[in-house]
């Protein structure tokens, strides 16, 4: 089983200091036909990837902390983990990024991609 075959369609990821207006122009250059679907304290948009519509929730703030979620919702989405769109963002955007590494084993074991490179954390020991 492929990691794009998870049980859910999730990908997930966490950018240090990001808005919601800096993480919509970011997901223009991702997804095509990008909308608002609605204005709440989540902001909830949508776009398509190969023809196919992907809800993306953007929550700033997680945990009280600096970073922002970028939550994309559905089976096709233009990476096939949250590690290689850590990756796509932290290039795009320059601000630090983690996600979790989806293993059932370390659940706790986040993915950081910083100006210092790419490193293995650990969720306990840090806050969102």
């Amino acid at each position: 089983m492929t990691a794009s075959l998870m049980a859910h369609d999730t990908i997930e990821i966490y950018v240090r200091d990001l808005s919601t207006d800096e993480a919509t122009d970011w997901l223009h250059t991702v997804l095509d036909d990008l909308s608002p679907v609605n204005d709440a304290i989540i902001s909830t948009v949508e776009g398509t990837y190969e023809g196919a519509r992907v809800p993306v929730q953007i929550a700033e703030g997680v945990e009280n902390g600096p970073y922002t979620s970028v939550w994309f919702n559905a089976a096709d989405k233009p990476w096939d983990s949250a590690t290689a769109c850590a990756r796509d963002a932290y290039a795009d955007l320059q601000k630090e990024v983690l996600c979790f590494l989806n293993d059932p084993e370390k659940p706790w074991k986040m993915l950081r991609v910083s100006d210092d490179g790419e490193e293995y954390v650990d969720k306990r020991e840090m806050a969102l």
